[in-house]
């Protein structure tokens, strides 16, 4: 009786290991739309999506008024990580002792379930953050 336990709970076991090894990989994909901070060039998820290793920030030189500034540009690969078909909509938030120093508006078009594309951080409206100890992926807000 208990050789047959034994192959039950060995039976269950391997069946458990099984499941949790197909459980779809995305188990460790944040679903979740609370702020997330991250590294640059680090990859990241947030609200299904995955960034991949290797998402840059560089400075983009623009004429305004006459005048030169510098501006942030943040790009990468972002992927689509749930069912349903949808566009990435985020901001990327650069700050120095918790105080914002840059936002940019993200955006992606939309993918459906596994797909990858490109997204765009343009950071028309700012200049290049210089010196920042942060960077926070949030909802987009107004």
């Amino acid at each position: 009786m208990s050789a047959v336990r034994l192959r039950v709970a060995a039976l269950a076991l391997l069946c458990a290991g099984i499941l949790a090894g197909c459980g779809g990989g995305g188990d460790d994909i944040d679903t979740g739309t609370d702020p997330v901070e991250v590294e640059v060039g680090k990859a990241f998820s947030w609200n299904g999506f995955a960034v991949e290793d290797g998402w840059e920030l560089n400075p983009i030189e623009r004429s305004a008024g006459g005048d030169e500034v510098t501006t942030p540009e943040v790009k990468g690969t972002i992927k689509n990580t749930l069912e349903e078909e949808r566009a990435a909509i985020f901001q990327m938030v650069f700050s120095s002792d918790g105080d914002p120093v840059a936002t940019l508006n993200c955006s992606a078009a939309k993918m459906i379930e596994g797909q990858s594309q490109e997204f765009l951080c343009p950071g028309l409206n700012t200049t290049m953050p210089e010196d920042y100890d942060a960077v926070v992926v949030q909802e987009y807000t107004r």
